[in-house]
């Protein structure tokens, strides 16, 4: 079997789906702009003049800073032009100005290298001709040039490692989508020459001992059950190598495989006519029109719970009846499961296999509850799960 590449095992968990629609809706710019338009008007120089146009200078340039996030051809050339215009007029310099490093910082964090470059050029002119006539000396101009280099240097810096940061997490999913789905493809090869195999021959084997037996009604009862069990497991087979052999993991997650697609009422029916043929009879209270319109995780969830307590019924339940109890609610769903544990049985080991836990694992995804008990001689099982879908 394909093992996982190393670089996927030791990768680091990547950041939540909703940050990464955060980051793509423009969000961090809006709120930076929002800040820098927040922080000049709380903090401005009461002793500086400004004019109802310097005003809306800077609102606009705050407005179109928060923009480039989402429209960034139409913020970035807005806070150019907004600079373009501070540059030229005596006032002094508000804090709005240094928005003029969040177009900088946006556009190279989402890989536009050319619209970066053009505004930290462009950025760096006007600021210098917005500050290098307010010093006096050439020292003084030296030292603001050098100041600006460094600052734009590093606003055009930040957003060069956030866009390669995103293209190595983009890189490493892909990566690890590819190890999955090779390991699938290796899991269903597997499947098909060994368990797929074996089982066929198997129901081979059985039908040909039932052509040699005419005369024995209860083993050719049996071979019946041995070869429609048989079937029906090797097409759930084929349905799980169709699931595993799909393009792309994730969409497991939104379809229905086609060997889920059983109605709960005949997985019912076959495990009853199962644990008939080892002695035991299963009391159903259920209300099958309610179950044929279960949401189709719940179901497939039921369903699978089903198998696995009437299947721990049969390796261990004492001689008596079994019980299944199915109410559906408004918005819950509850499945109990009892029967007679087995004279002998520690009841302290109850609810520690991995069946149970994989069951466990099934009804905690959908945001249920799954508790085990034994007491009394009684084995009880609970689940809980919702009906949200």
């Amino acid at each position: 079997m394909t093992d996982p590449a190393p670089a996927v095992r030791a990768k680091a968990r990547m950041m939540p789906r909703w940050v990464a629609r955060l980051g793509a809706s423009g969000v961090p710019e809006a709120t930076c702009g929002l800040f820098a338009f927040a922080y000049t008007e709380a903090f401005s120089d009461p002793t500086r003049v400004r004019s109802t146009l310097d005003v809306i200078i800077e609102i606009a340039i705050c407005f179109f800073a928060g923009a480039t996030g989402r429209w960034p051809r139409v913020g970035t050339l807005g806070v150019g032009a907004c600079l373009l215009w501070m540059a030229l007029t005596p006032a002094g310099i508000s804090a709005a100005f240094f928005v003029l490093f969040i177009p900088i910082v946006s556009n190279g964090a989402h890989g536009r290298t050319i619209l970066r470059d053009m505004a930290a050029l462009l950025y760096f002119a006007l600021a210098l001709v917005r500050t290098v006539p307010l010093n006096t000396s050439v020292s003084d101009v030296a030292q603001t040039v050098v100041i600006w280099v460094i600052l734009v240097g590093l606003a055009w810096g930040t957003g060069r490692t956030v866009s390669r940061l995103r293209e190595e997490g983009k890189r490493q999913a892909d990566l690890r989508a590819a190890s999955l789905r090779s390991q699938r493809r290796s899991i269903a090869r597997d499947l098909h020459d060994t368990v797929s195999y074996a089982t066929t021959t198997m129901i081979m084997r059985a039908e040909q001992i039932k052509l040699r037996t005419t005369d024995d009604p209860e083993l050719t009862q049996d071979l019946d059950f041995i070869i429609s069990t048989g079937r029906r497991s090797v097409r759930d087979l084929r349905g799980m190598m169709e699931t595993l052999r799909r393009n792309d993991p994730e969409l497991d997650l939104e379809e229905d495989a086609p060997w889920r697609l059983v109605a709960v009422g005949d997985v019912i029916a076959d495990r009853r006519a199962e644990l008939a043929a080892h002695g035991y009879r299963l009391d159903v209270s259920a209300d099958a029109e309610a179950l044929d319109s279960l949401p189709s995780s719940v179901r497939e969830t039921l369903a699978k719970l089903i198998v696995e307590a009437t299947s721990n019924m049969v390796k261990h339940a004492g001689r008596g009846p079994c019980r299944l109890i199915i109410e559906v609610h408004d918005d819950m769903l509850e499945a109990v499961f009892t029967n007679p544990l087995r004279p002998g049985r520690d009841q302290r080991k109850a609810g520690h296999g991995l069946g149970i836990i994989g069951a466990l694992e099934r009804v905690e995804a959908l945001g249920g509850e799954l508790e085990a008990t034994a007491a009394s001689g009684t084995w009880i099982l609970r689940a809980q799960l919702p009906l949200g879908g």
